[in-house]
């Protein structure tokens, strides 16, 4: 009789769009991956969190690109139709202040803030064996804003349909990460800052090695 298969732990990510954006910012435009990978190589033994915290951005989409968590475990990244949409139009937004919201964009063309969606967010979703939920309601509003709202509510989508998966929601904003710090969300995912997702899977794949390490001696 054979030995009952162990079910392999799988590990969820949804990146906020600030995410992407730090990444975006940092590379210049138009995106591409050859940049992408030759700056995540070029930071890659720096000191975490980095100095410069868009590069702790980079280096958070950059874990997942082996679709890995620690050894056997999987690790998914996902997306949302508001995700996306958040990403492009942020692009496109002029450089100029906003005089009502103070935010500046990166005033790229809609040309290369499509091909940002496409390249960058798709591009880690499908190496990643993740997906999109489309479009969702928000979770957690309030306190978060609408729009922290509807990255948290993407979430949660994933914890209905596999309530035994690890959630883990990386964003930049210090707000979101107050709030949960605070106890002030439901608990169906981790809300991390880039830099802290990126210790977390460091560590949990250094203790995979150092078990095989001890099991072939």
């Amino acid at each position: 009789m054979s030995a009952p298969e162990i079910a392999t732990q799988r590990h969820v990510v949804i990146f906020d769009c600030n995410v992407y954006l730090d990444i975006a910012e940092t590379l210049g435009e138009p995106y591409t991956l050859q940049a992408f990978n030759q700056r995540a190589a070029q930071i890659g033994r720096d000191p975490l969190p980095h100095s410069n915290s868009r590069n702790d951005s980079l280096r958070a989409v950059a874990v997942c690109t082996s679709g890995r968590f620690a050894g056997a475990e999987t690790l998914e990244v996902w997306t949302s139709d508001h995700i996306d949409r958040m990403v492009r139009n942020k692009a496109t937004h002029p450089t100029t202040e906003d005089a009502v919201t103070g935010f500046k964009g990166l005033g790229w063309s809609q040309a290369n803030a499509e091909a940002l969606v496409n390249d960058l967010v798709y591009g880690i979703v499908s190496a990643s064996g993740g997906g999109t939920i489309g479009q969702n309601f928000p979770d957690g509003n309030p306190p978060l804003d609408h729009e922290d709202g509807l990255v948290y509510g993407a979430c949660r989508e994933i914890m209905r349909s596999d309530a035994l998966c690890r959630i883990y929601c990386v964003t930049n904003d210090h707000g979101f990460l107050t709030d949960y710090r605070q106890g002030k969300l439901p608990n169906h995912a981790a809300v991390l800052a880039p830099a802290q997702f990126v210790a977390l899977v460091r560590a949990a794949r250094a203790g995979v090695g150092a078990r095989n390490i001890a099991e072939a001696h």
